[in-house]
């Protein structure tokens, strides 16, 4: 925004002021919203086969908040019957002043039964360094095996063949 350059000289101006003196009475016409949950997760649903919807809301673990969540595949990738979700999460494509979102190079969650718990980069393999845009779980290689296929912005596709 080039108008906050112009106003502030300093980024400790710019940090101190307030977005009255940010913005000024462009403040009083801008749109506001408000929002009071902003962690990523899962609806799960609790009904059974025939019933009725049943949602219950399942935040990820701190593990999986580092960064936006901009693709979710899910499989059993090591086949011991329990859903597991792979997250792509790297996000470059934000405006120039609020700079990359790259807190996680995407991550690896396992259900418990009862939550999700994030199985470590060295544990699962799965490192999405790039802009992550897609992913895709499907047997790859016709091994019998849940393989994931990673989509990343201005990158090459990446294939991560599961071992278990």
């Amino acid at each position: 925004m080039p108008a906050v350059s112009e106003a502030f000289e300093t980024y400790r101006e710019f940090a101190g002021a307030s977005l009255q003196e940010i913005y000024g009475e462009r403040l009083d016409a801008a749109y506001a919203a408000s929002a009071n949950h902003l962690r990523s997760g899962v609806w799960i649903n609790e009904g059974g086969a025939g019933d009725a919807l049943r949602l219950r809301w399942e935040d990820f673990p701190w593990a999986a908040q580092l960064a936006p969540v901009n693709a979710i595949a899910a499989a059993d990738f090591d086949r011991d019957g329990m859903l597991e979700l792979a997250l792509g999460q790297g996000h470059f494509t934000n405006q120039v002043e609020t700079g990359l979102w790259r807190g996680s190079p995407g991550c690896h969650l396992e259900w418990t039964g009862e939550t999700f718990a994030a199985i470590p980069h060295a544990d699962s393999g799965l490192v999405l360094p790039g802009d992550t845009k897609a992913l895709v779980a499907f047997d790859a290689d016709g091994d019998g095996r849940d393989d994931l296929l990673a989509g990343q912005n201005n990158a090459a596709l990446l294939l991560f063949r599961s071992s278990r």
